[in-house]
């Protein structure tokens, strides 16, 4: 959450064996960072729904649950390790504290001590998501962050994809129905067993100490005046707008595999290993990242992000119509799973490459905590209610059977996304002068 000083002497020079152990340190990190999420996140709705029954709005509320501690936590989490303690410190206590939480959330049933624990265990991942970022940027010198950041974090991709084979292939090999509704739940027991291992390996990461400073101002009140520019306003604002339709993929996703599964006459667990295939696009986008917004620049690869979430939701809304077969069904949806690498690389994560790039020096942590918070707490949190509602109002039950209007419910997500599209084209600078690094006295508080 803090940033070398740019005046700062450089950590090491690029052509010594050091720096290859130090990336290959920073891979690993973000390895097990996103292998903890990668065990849970793809079917904790399917698991709430199917094998707790909880209703679809509730289900809707627990993706909320997981966004109410991005909104306060990394204020507090970012002024800490700006001010306080190293990153690698702070890491180890959000894992080893997070770790034991997912395991108390996964010998729970009812909804009440499901939607607490999910509200203290995002208080604790959350935040650690922006501090292996953070961390990154700081051991990376300036003229190495937009080459090599896309390559660690794609290490993350990685690691969130590893655990849908494993649990899959071998925890719920050769289940079907309710052995496997039942079976589901090693999916959080693996990822507590995983953040209990992150917290120790944290302990083992490059020192990060926090920049000692005595004339520096508040941070986050500065990183708030620099959010009041226009450039960072509309990017905030539309941001939040894509983490909507974000969450709301990862809430409705795995239901809807499974009841496309079910169309198609596929039994077993699939959901999970057919969800990882955005994240084994996402290798190939965060591959190419570096050099597509050198080629097209910010806005136009933030654009193709806002795009690809779009037809995504169009693609999952006819699938079942459009296709002569359960094979071409199949293959439209898988093509849907797809174009999450394009959703995440070319929006999400250029939009923090970009506020790496433009944000002061001595703030840029806390910048980027902040448009985190926006994200990933009220986007997300938002995000949760609105695909607990949609849902719900295209869920009909006749004679006891319920059925759920799937075209309606990704044709309203679609809507949504094609809005922020529409907003960030016209409302955001166009490439070419959305770069060049602001000073924290006059930029954080002069309009653009």
């Amino acid at each position: 959450m803090r940033r070398r000083l740019m005046t700062s002497k450089p950590i090491i020079d690029n052509t010594t064996p050091r720096v290859s152990a130090l990336k290959t340190r920073l891979c690993l990190m973000m390895f097990i960072q996103y292998f903890v999420q990668g065990c849970y996140l793809p079917i904790i709705s399917l698991y709430l729904q199917d094998t707790l029954k909880f209703s679809k709005l509730d289900v809707g509320y627990f993706g909320s649950a997981l966004a109410v501690g991005p909104l306060f936590a990394p204020f507090v989490i970012g002024q800490l390790v700006d001010r306080k303690f190293a990153t690698d410190r702070v890491l180890a206590f959000c894992h080893l504290s997070g770790g034991v939480t997912m395991l108390a959330l996964y010998q729970q049933t009812s909804i009440t001590p499901i939607l607490v624990l999910g509200v203290l265990y995002s208080l604790l991942y959350v935040p650690s998501m922006m501090l292996t970022n953070s961390l990154t940027f700081y051991h990376l010198k300036d003229d190495e962050r937009e080459r090599f950041f896309p390559w660690i974090r794609l290490f993350g991709t990685l690691g969130f994809i590893v655990p849908a084979w494993l649990i899959e292939l071998v925890f719920l090999k050769g289940l079907t129905g309710t052995e496997l509704d039942d079976g589901r739940g090693v999916a959080l027991l693996a990822a507590g067993i995983a953040g209990l291992v992150m917290g120790v390996y944290s302990l083992l990461l490059p020192h990060t100490p926090p920049i000692p400073d005595p004339n520096r101002k508040f941070a986050p009140g500065l990183a708030m005046r620099l959010a009041r520019q226009q450039r960072f306003l509309i990017l905030i604002s539309v941001s939040i707008i894509v983490a909507v339709v974000h969450k709301f993929f990862f809430v409705v996703n795995s239901p809807y595999l499974k009841y496309i599964l079910s169309e198609c006459g596929i039994q077993g667990a699939w959901e999970q290993r057919l969800s990882s295939l955005g994240q084994i696009a996402e290798i190939a986008v965060m591959a190419s990242l570096g050099w597509m917004i050198k080629r097209a620049g910010f806005k136009r690869t933030m654009l193709l992000g806002i795009a690809a979430y779009t037809l995504r939701c169009v693609i999952f809304a006819f699938a079942p119509a459009l296709s002569a077969s359960a094979e071409a069904t199949m293959a439209l949806v898988c093509v849907g799973q797809l174009m999450h690498g394009l959703c995440f690389g070319c929006f999400l994560a250029t939009a923090f490459i970009y506020i790496d790039a433009t944000a002061p020096a001595d703030i840029r942590g806390s910048v980027q905590n902040l448009y985190g918070t926006f994200v990933l707490g009220v986007g997300f949190f938002i995000g949760g209610f609105v695909s607990g509602w949609i849902s719900k109002a295209f869920e009909t039950t006749v004679d006891g059977i319920t059925e759920t209007n799937w075209n309606m419910i990704w044709l309203s997500s679609a809507g949504i996304a094609l809005a922020g599209w529409l907003l960030f084209a016209w409302l955001f600078p166009p490439s070419g002068s959305e770069t060049g690094e602001a000073t924290s006295d006059d930029s954080a508080s002069r309009p653009s």
